[in-house]
């Protein structure tokens, strides 16, 4: 970036430097034989007694706080050569009229800016040495010039053992140029005439790869055409690395969230259900209790009367202990929870599920089939997310088949005894292959307006995944859909 005040005509360009404090004393010592245009009035960086003495002898600031600088008379240029944005954010922002800010990456352009500058004055060798990233400039035959010391330009350290060499054989080790996916910013600056980008994996120091953004400027002879190009080197591992885990963290969030309104979703189907389950009961317990009244008021009782009391009585306990199993089942669905692993009975489970959307499932005129192994067959994992998981595979199967069917639940453990598949099949309309590949996509469904926003599956997906276990769909057109989950049956590694 480079931000310039109104033009200046004087001949001489009063420039200060915000460095960090390696850089300091190579800057003051290169600048020491001026330039005709340049003098270097004042330096920020750490606090230093070697920079104060020498800033002492060549008649310069030193200063610890780069705002120092905003309040100095007769300064035409700072150079921010740390990185770091906010620094450079605040210089812009309040710095004199007059005064151009000159950023890390746009230092090069110095050599457009000033003609006595050249690739050998000491400013230049200075700003190089200066940079954070690894610089290097190139002929119009791509090979290597002038370049400073970077852990990202292999053998740098001794200059002499890669000046003249290629730019890609020393970057990227190859013995050929960079093409096809490798875009070569240098060739497309010569081409272009203008600052060009590209991104490459380059082995560091410690034999890792490192992502880094080489950015290509044009120097130009006095012809107009681009005579070398300066390389700049940038590590952009940590940067993409961060942006990585702020999408992964948003992602979580999003789940997270639709989670929460898939489980609202299910719970309004359920409690409609659950009404119709909970009304049958209390209807049988009201009648029951209404000809035990008959009989008590009636007053003598007959042996017979006796005998149908009890059996009043226990049927009365039955209805109202099965109106508090299914309560108890729709609390634990209903309640909010942090993602908890245990052990999950798989039978139960099912078994619990079926119960709760029974009365759906007779509206629909669907009936269902079960054929899993006997207890204990068991997953790892939280077994509300799971249940709820269930629940969606089943509904979509009511979905699929508005004229009734049947619903399959089956299951097993693989052979290896580490994973174990729950499979949701139905005898529906299928889905057309187009479809099959996006059904786990957000908002993606099949379904008509009305009946659904495609967030079903996606969650089953995202909660699949987090499990650390896998969802596949089989489907033909006409033949009905399956769905089989993968789950651990015990702790996984992180």
């Amino acid at each position: 970036m480079l931000v310039e005040g109104p033009s200046n005509t004087c001949k001489l360009l009063n420039i200060a430097m915000v460095v960090k404090w390696p850089c300091c004393l190579p800057i003051m010592r290169n600048l020491r034989t001026k330039s005709s245009r340049l003098r270097l009035v004042a330096v920020v960086t750490e606090k230093s007694d070697s920079c104060y003495e020498l800033a002492e002898e060549m008649g310069m600031d030193v200063f610890e706080d780069y705002r120092a600088l905003l309040s100095m008379d007769h300064l035409d240029l700072i150079l921010e050569l740390t990185g770091n944005e906010k620094i450079l954010s605040d210089l812009i922002r309040f710095k004199k009229p007059g005064v151009g800010i000159v950023d890390l990456q746009a230092s090069m352009l110095l050599f457009d800016m000033v003609p006595d500058i050249t690739l050998e004055s000491p400013l230049i060798s200075t700003l190089m040495e200066a940079s954070t990233d690894g610089v290097i400039v190139i002929d119009r035959d791509y090979r290597i010039i002038k370049s400073n010391t970077s852990p990202f330009i292999p053998g740098s350290s001794d200059r002499s053992s890669i000046l003249g060499k290629h730019c890609f054989e020393v970057v990227q080790r190859s013995s050929v140029p960079c093409e096809g996916i490798l875009k070569c910013p240098a060739k497309e600056t010569r081409k272009t005439g203008k600052l060009a980008r590209s991104v490459y994996e380059i082995e560091g120091p410690d034999k890792t790869t490192q992502i880094c953004q080489v950015t290509a400027y044009p120097i130009f002879n006095i012809f107009g055409e681009v005579a070398q190009c300066v390389l700049s080197i940038r590590d952009m591992t940590k940067v993409l690395s961060d942006k990585i885990e702020e999408r992964t963290q948003a992602v979580k969030e999003n789940l997270a969230r639709l989670v929460s309104e898939d489980r609202l979703t299910s719970l309004g189907r359920l409690v409609a259900s659950v009404c119709h389950e909970i009304n049958n009961p209390i209807t049988s317990i009201v009648t029951f209790t209404q000809l035990i009244l008959t009989m008590i008021k009636r007053g003598m009782m007959s042996p017979e009367d006796v005998t149908n009391m009890e059996r009043y009585l226990e049927l009365s306990f039955r209805e109202g202990m099965r109106c508090g199993s299914i309560v108890k089942n729709l609390l634990i669905f209903a309640r909010p929870e942090t993602m908890t692993a245990q052990k999950i009975d798989i039978n139960e489970m099912v078994k619990t599920t079926l119960l709760l959307t029974s009365h759906q499932l007779e509206l629909a005129g669907v009936e269902y089939t079960v054929d899993l192994p006997p207890s204990p067959f068991t997953a790892w994992g939280d077994g509300g997310r799971i249940q709820q998981c269930l629940l969606n595979l089943i509904f979509n199967a009511v979905d699929a088949m508005p004229e009734g069917g049947t619903i399959t639940i089956s299951g097993g453990v693989e052979s290896s005894g580490d994973m174990l598949g729950l499979s949701v099949a139905d005898t529906g309309h299928g889905i057309e292959p187009q479809h099959l590949s996006r059904i786990f996509e957000p908002f993606y469904s099949t379904k008509p307006n009305g009946k659904g926003v495609g967030l079903g599956l996606s969650m089953v997906y995202g909660i699949i995944r987090e499990h650390k276990g896998d969802i596949e769909v089989e489907s033909e057109p006409g033949k009905g859909t399956k769905f089989t989950i993968r789950l651990p049956t015990g702790p996984l590694d992180p």
